[in-house]
């Protein structure tokens, strides 16, 4: 051989099992192809990309019920300050029924007899009955028994695991 510039590699060889080789050690091995490590590499590809869509699916889909929730929330809040800025001429306790009601002019205002409780003389203009709550939030009365089954699920979830810790 003569001395024309070419060198051979003259780091440390591979020492771990051959199987674990990153090169072929011996001429009975398989043939290592190129366009063989093109298509594991091309195809190993397409599932990191495939898993990673499916994944971005589903961050999408709860984006959208997060945005759905906040739109709930903020529908509530505005209904909530709405019914805060009614005319009230008593003090309101948390967890009693009151009942809206609207003059011609637009004005709202809150009593405490409901529309059965005028003896035949109801004043018109009945909106809506609430019960006020102690976070000073109103529920109107048709939704109350599903927010009062929604929170003692929480408050028995929750007690189950502070009583199990």
């Amino acid at each position: 051989m003569s001395d024309t510039g070419d060198k051979k590699y003259s780091g440390d060889n591979f020492r771990g099992s051959d199987n674990a080789s990153p090169y072929p050690v011996s001429r009975l091995g398989a043939p290592v192809s190129l366009v063989d490590s093109a298509r594991i590499i091309e195809a190993a590809s397409s599932k990191v990309a495939l898993r990673t869509n499916a994944q971005l699916e589903v961050i999408v889909e709860q984006m959208k019920a997060l945005q759905e929730r906040a739109r709930e929330i903020i529908e509530q809040a505005s209904r909530d300050v709405d019914l805060i800025h009614a005319e009230c001429r008593f003090h309101r306790v948390a967890g009693r029924i009151y009942h809206l009601y609207e003059r011609g002019d637009g004005h709202r205002y809150f009593s405490m007899l409901g529309p059965a409780e005028f003896g035949g003389a109801a004043p018109s203009g009945f909106v809506a009955s609430y019960r006020y709550e102690h976070d000073e939030s109103w529920t109107r009365v048709d939704e109350i028994d599903a927010r009062d089954r929604r929170r003692a699920e929480i408050q028995g979830f929750v007690s189950n695991r502070l009583l199990k810790e």
